[in-house]
């Protein structure tokens, strides 16, 4: 990650470095054009001016030809210079001859110098292309020079400027110099910082990784957590942490949840295998039993069967996690209530069941509802000793759906009522009389996988108990 990011600053700086030395390049190269292109118009103007005035000791017919290529010559030979011009400059007609706009005496010299031509510099100076730049090598080793053809108007005549190089090159090569080496100390600057920054913000990477590692190595240590420190919500790494150590939480309850829920199922699967082993034994003197204690006997088995059979399913539907998506459906709360309560009458035919159940609709899974509501039932009709009424309401009140069922039975003591959907409590008083303890705790986590709640209470007026299920509608 440090050579990605360190690659990745150098491409950066790299591609500064390269705009700025195009563009400084491009800066002096355009203020060299000005300057040839004002110098270009200076000497224009001095021919035009030239050509508008009597030459000095001409007379008639001494240039009858009207030539302004003599009119150039007639001034050079009396010592008259065209401009203080910087560089080397011409003038150039269309039939291609070239004057040196230099001074008699450096013409005398044999030492000027002239801009080759091309074929647009003769265009230029007849009128038929327009003025341009352009970049040439001199013959004789002159360098790299910058040159500007420009037309002088009203005649068949352009004057051309020209600049060398030399200086713009200089000072480029100068610039690229220092620029390469602020290039170089940024970029090893931007990796030492990189190299700290990354190592500062990744601890808390490195904290998770390690973690993840020893939770691999070692399943026990979900206890183990990220320090944090200050970094909380300020930062996307200090999020994760955050959500990490959330996760690794859960974990740590549910596989508590798990385990506690291991012990309790073989702590309550003694007593059914306990009597079930017994029974057993005394199958091996079954045939010095009567009649009444054969049947005694047999019922003990059948009954230990369904004992351990009903907490085996209990232990199981607690053992299920949320049901998928695809299992939730639209539920008509009131029919699947009146089925679960038709089932319950073949079960308890003494008690009476009295409905009061408004038409309304859950999402839920089928069968986890049916579960939690038979609980509720059975665990009513329990405590009402198998006799008397069992009062069951649904109805709709705002976002939630309401299932009250009502019990005439001794109630809930004070001191339980905390702690009845817990799995595998019973209170002291109930303990001779069959069951789990699973019921209504298999209740509690249907409504909370619901996304609903479950709450019990000592009904108004008593006796009785009376547990409210709400499911969002």
């Amino acid at each position: 990650m440090i050579v990605a990011a360190t690659v990745a600053v150098s491409v950066g700086i790299g591609a500064c470095v390269v705009f700025g030395y195009i563009a400084v390049r491009t800066e002096l190269l355009a203020n060299m054009d000005v300057q040839l292109a004002r110098q270009a118009t200076t000497l224009a103007g001095i021919v035009q001016h030239n050509s508008t005035r009597p030459k000095p000791g001409k007379t008639e017919g001494k240039s009858g030809t009207n030539n302004p290529a003599a009119d150039h010559e007639y001034e050079l030979a009396y010592g008259h210079r065209y401009g203080d011009s910087v560089g080397i400059s011409q003038f150039v007609f269309a039939s291609g001859r070239i004057v040196p706009a230099q001074s008699p005496t450096v013409v005398a010299q044999g030492t000027a110098t002239t801009i080759p031509l091309i074929a647009d510099d003769k265009l230029v100076a007849a009128g038929e292309s327009p003025d341009g730049y352009r970049t040439i090598a001199l013959a004789g080793g002159g360098g790299a020079t910058r040159v500007y053809t420009m037309h002088i108007a009203g005649t068949q005549e352009a004057v051309m400027v020209a600049l060398p190089l030399s200086g713009i090159d200089t000072e480029l090569a100068q610039l690229g110099v220092r620029l390469g080496l602020g290039a170089l100390a940024g970029i090893v600057l931007a990796a030492a910082l990189g190299w700290w920054v990354t190592r500062t913000a990744l601890r808390p990477v490195a904290q998770l990784t390690e973690a993840a590692e020893r939770i691999a190595r070692e399943p026990r240590e979900l206890a183990h957590r990220i320090d944090i420190g200050k970094r909380a919500d300020k930062d996307e790494v200090g999020r994760l942490a955050v959500s990490f150590n959330a996760m690794l939480s859960a974990v740590q309850d549910a596989t508590n949840k798990q385990r506690q829920l291991v012990a309790d199922a073989s702590h309550e699967l003694r007593t059914p295998l306990t009597s079930l082993r017994m029974n057993t034994e005394v199958l091996d003197k079954f045939d010095r039993l009567d009649d009444v204690d054969r049947k005694r006997v047999i019922n003990s088995l059948l009954t230990g069967i369904d004992e351990l059979t009903g907490l085996v399913a209990d232990t199981m539907e607690l053992a299920r996690g949320e049901e998928p998506e695809a299992a939730v459906t639209e539920v008509r709360w009131d029919e699947l209530t009146r089925r679960v309560v038709d089932r319950a009458s073949r079960h308890w035919p003494q008690v009476e069941f009295a409905m009061d159940l408004q038409p309304c609709t859950v999402r839920g899974v089928t069968d986890r509802l049916e579960r939690a509501v038979g609980n509720l039932i059975n665990n009513a009709a329990k405590f009402s000793g198998g006799v008397g009424v069992v009062e069951l309401k649904l109805d709709r009140t705002g976002p939630l759906t309401t299932l009250t069922v009502r019990d005439h039975g001794p109630g809930i003591p004070e001191s339980d009522l905390p702690h009845v959907f817990n799995r595998f409590y019973r209170s002291a008083e109930m303990r001779d009389r069959p069951g789990s303890g699973l019921g209504l705790a298999i209740v509690a986590q249907v409504a909370e996988s619901h996304r609903g709640s479950i709450t019990a209470a000592n009904a108004v007026p008593g006796p009785g108990a009376l547990f409210t299920l709400r499911i969002p509608s």
